[in-house]
């Protein structure tokens, strides 16, 4: 591809940066970018990484590399840079988590480790805290009955190489030896990360090769870095020749119960020497919305960096409601008119509407995502789905399917796969790729072919998934995507994409209805504000503005604060809380209070921009 002269290089896709974002992107340098939601934050990353490809100021065979805290912002990511730089550049923009990131390294250099923490084979991720807790136990009884599981995780969790200097390390190193030595090893994604870390801090010939291999590094979300993950970056860029964009914003920092770093702005300036840049315009929310957000931002969170809306906007657009309810079931068939109202006469696509609580979700919507369900609302709990359909193997399934099974032309869909398999052979030269597209449509061709004249059945579905696999070749998959180097998790994603589709299959007896279902079309996301972080939506329901839902609130209420900030912050052009005097718990319906989180209630009221409803049905 050509490359463009810096000086004539704009921004993809007729995108418009603010005067700071458009700086940051053309220039390098150790950069911090503060900024509130709907500025950009992703937009400015993925236009930054078009500028330093295209311009070849990250020069071939340089790679940048973008480390997000979530999966789907990882892929959101990649998928950006993909269509504002093309294909072909976008093959040196590598977009992982932290977890993803450690583990290529761990997966492609764990023989350099050092002897004490090598590994027996094979390995399993251990997914749940309580294998390690097991271990505690069944190493010393006492110990663990004596000791929180808090201190043992941070005991457990502790940098490496270990010391040893008391009882509790003691047995910390027999428990790491014994998970170490099991056959297949058991490893948890953070104890992946502290070999990794070990890995490159042991090998100087490891460290320089990452450092020559990316040349720019971005961290996405950077408020919710916790301090391993920070070591982890210290460890392979620091004091390097690369240069790091970290984006983030403390207004949104919801993930100090996991362990994210309190003062990680300041560690970053400090240790890289950057600078602080802000970013003002909130392009997402309507006018009324981020006055409301400015509103909350000097009162509640007590900082002073407030957004502008963009232009785009009408000045009198965007709303704020707080609906008052006697019980969960009058909230439930409420929500339900009013979405049946937005969606069939407002023409707002439900995909475009969230409801989000704030945790327990089936204790809080279990009922409500029923009640829509069996009358003529399609809704669903979104977080069991959310990873899975970020996973590139399980889209390239379905959307192989759409074309094998869609009667309309799948033109999007077709392009998602060639540019699914064409990344797996980054070696193809321009005549290889057009062999490899004729190659498609053969087999596109083929099994349309066989299927087009009768129904399919599950047995079928399930065959044609493995020459889906097969067809792209699954030690290609292995090889070209670092969160597959464990084949077992490959093999977990394809099983899950089968058995989702086989149980939609057996509902609807409709193959293109299953993918649409699996997919989520014209289907509510019902989810927690911890899993919303990064997507947006018209209108967002927060079901739940109660003590009960914030009951930690007295503990943290910083946190608590932000947490409400992020659930706001999602709409686009409507947002609505609801509170019930009544919810349902383990025993029944309880009574609820707002006197914990009546702050919140207070600075909604005083923003002049909430409206607040009572459907009690004995006040109407």
């Amino acid at each position: 591809m050509r490359k463009i002269a810096k000086e004539s290089w704009i921004p993809a896709d007729g995108m418009q940066l603010e005067a700071n974002a458009m700086s940051i992107a053309t220039t390098s340098g150790n950069h911090l970018i503060v900024a509130g939601p709907g500025a950009g934050k992703t937009e400015l990353l993925a236009q930054k990484a078009s500028y330093l490809l295209q311009t070849n100021t990250c020069s071939f065979p340089h790679r940048i590399l973008a480390i997000s805290f979530k999966r789907d912002a990882a892929f959101n990511l990649k998928e950006r840079v993909r269509l504002r730089c093309g294909e072909e550049l976008s093959r040196r923009f590598d977009s992982l988590t932290f977890d993803s990131f450690a583990k290529h390294i761990f997966d492609r250099f764990r023989q350099a480790l050092p002897n004490k923490y090598k590994l027996n084979g094979d390995y399993d991720v251990v997914l749940a805290d309580q294998t390690i807790f097991d271990y505690y136990y069944n190493e010393d009884l006492h110990f663990f009955n004596t000791t929180g599981k808090e201190k043992i995780l941070n005991i457990h969790n502790d940098k490496l190489p270990h010391r040893i200097t008391n009882r509790g390390e003691e047995i910390r190193d027999s428990v790491w030896h014994k998970m170490l030595q099991a056959s297949p090893s058991k490893l948890s994604f953070k104890m992946i990360m502290q070999l990794a870390e070990l890995i490159v801090a042991s090998n100087p010939k490891i460290k320089k090769y990452l450092q020559q291999t990316y040349q720019f590094v971005f961290l996405d979300e950077f408020q919710d870095t916790t301090e391993l993950q920070y070591d982890l970056f210290k460890t392979c860029f620091l004091n390097s020749r690369s240069y790091f964009t970290a984006v983030g914003d403390d207004k949104q920092r919801i993930m100090l119960w996991a362990g994210a770093k309190n003062n990680i702005f300041e560690d970053f300036i400090t240790d890289t020497k950057g600078t602080r840049v802000p970013l003002n315009m909130n392009f997402r929310c309507a006018p009324r919305l981020v006055s409301l957000l400015n509103h909350l931002t000097k009162h509640l969170l007590h900082k002073s960096d407030f957004a502008t809306p963009s232009p785009k906007w009408r000045p009198d657009e965007g709303e704020c409601s707080v609906l008052i309810f006697e019980n969960p079931e009058d909230e439930m068939q409420s929500i339900f008119l009013d979405i049946k109202r937005w969606t069939e006469t407002d023409g707002v696509n439900p995909r475009d509407i969230c409801i989000l609580v704030k945790q327990q979700l089936n204790n809080y919507v279990g009922n409500l995502i029923e009640y829509f369900n069996q009358n003529g609302i399609k809704a669903r709990d979104e977080n069991k789905f959310q990873d899975l359909l970020t996973q590139e193997v399980c889209l390239y399934i379905i959307n192989m399917l759409y074309n094998i099974f869609s009667k309309k032309k799948e033109n999007d869909t077709r392009k998602e796969i060639f540019n699914f398999l064409s990344n797996l052979h980054t070696e193809m030269e321009d005549n290889q790729l057009l062999q490899l597209d004729t190659k498609l449509s053969k087999f596109i061709s083929k099994f349309k072919k066989k299927h087009s004249k009768k129904e399919v059945n599950q047995d079928e579905i399930i065959n044609l998934i493995e020459y889906i696999v097969e067809f792209a070749d699954k030690d290609r998959i292995q090889s070209g995507s670092p969160q597959y180097k464990n084949k077992a998790l490959l093999n977990q994603h394809i099983k899950e994409v089968e058995d989702l589709l086989i149980s939609y299959f057996s509902t609807t007896k409709d193959i293109i209805l299953a993918l649409d279902m699996l997919l989520g079309k014209d289907t509510i996301p019902v989810m927690t504000i911890h899993k919303s972080k990064g997507l947006e939506y018209h209108t967002v329901i927060f079901i739940g503005l109660e003590d009960g839902a914030f009951w930690s609130f007295d503990a943290q209420p910083d946190e608590d604060k932000c947490t409400f900030f992020v659930a706001l912050s999602r709409a686009k052009e409507r947002v609505v809380f609801t509170f019930s005097h009544k919810r349902q718990g383990k025993f029944g319906l309880r009574e609820q209070s707002y006197n914990k989180i009546q702050v919140l209630f207070q600075e909604l009221n005083k923003s002049g921009v909430v409206s607040f409803e009572s459907r009690v049905k004995n006040q109407q």
